[in-house]
């Protein structure tokens, strides 16, 4: 009896050694430069380039609320389609990391596209028919 007992409580101590190496798998979450890299528990990410550096301030992007705003005061119309994309690649060159695409739909029922820099909400590109008879008078943006 005291010989099983002997041997369960060095099983317990020897688990209790090793328990700290089983839950660490060895994978550091920090990036060289210390910054979170997004990896948690078993979960893995495969960001795209343009998605890498998001989490740095200079790459914050305004909100689609916001890209909604700035496009529909340039144009009547309403809002039918919006979605995050990357970059083409002649606004790559540019600098633009992000592109908020919004498709609009005109009081003369035409379809717009229209491309913002999510950054900033610059106009990179707006294209459709009945794009002269849609702007807003007076827009200055």
């Amino acid at each position: 009896m005291i010989r099983r007992c002997t041997i369960l409580i060095a099983f317990c101590a020897a688990l209790l050694a090793v328990q700290p190496l089983l839950a660490d798998d060895g994978r550091d979450d920090r990036r060289d430069d210390g910054r979170d890299d997004g990896r948690h528990d078993d979960a893995t990410h495969d960001w795209a380039p343009e998605f890498e550096n998001l989490g740095d301030s200079e790459y914050s992007i305004i909100p689609l609320r916001r890209a909604v705003e700035i496009a529909t005061a340039r144009f009547e119309g309403r809002v039918i389609a919006a979605r995050l994309t990357g970059p083409a690649p002649h606004e790559r060159e540019r600098g633009v990391v992000l592109v908020h695409e919004l498709r609009l739909l005109t009081p003369g029922r035409d379809v717009l596209r229209i491309r913002l820099d999510a950054r900033n909400g610059d106009f990179l590109e707006v294209a459709g028919a009945g794009l002269t008879k849609a702007r807003r008078k007076g827009a200055d943006r």
